[in-house]
């Protein structure tokens, strides 16, 4: 696969199979996040991958646009220093989270959940 065909059928996915992500799935996931870009490559953040069913229906309650985690297999919670110190902070972030994989092959979309 091309960049310009990954980048056209990358999709934001909020419906999920009910089975959970294969450990290499959910490294390829990590994996992607850890490889960004950020200001002076300081990669300031920390991964949480939440997999436990009561942990993200808590999560999906924690905000308006939260709800499609309570059906997920995995949540990653991308933890920063205060963005009071530096005004990148929350840009690197946002460059971590932009980089889940994109589809390599149909069985991952760009959230990392297989498909049916």
């Amino acid at each position: 696969m091309d960049v310009a065909q990954a980048i056209r059928l990358k999709r934001a996915v909020r419906s999920y199979a009910a089975r959970p992500l294969p450990e290499e799935a959910i490294q390829a996931i990590l994996l992607a996040g850890r490889r960004a870009q950020s200001a002076k490559n300081t990669q300031p953040w920390h991964f949480i991958a939440v997999q436990e069913r009561n942990r993200l229906e808590a999560l999906s309650r924690t905000g308006t646009f939260a709800g499609h985690l309570a059906g997920a297999p995995l949540a990653v919670a991308i933890l920063t220093p205060d963005p009071a110190q530096r005004w990148s902070i929350l840009f690197d972030a946002g460059q971590a989270a932009a980089l889940r994989p994109v589809p390599e092959t149909n069985r991952t979309s760009s959230s990392g959940v297989l498909q049916a």
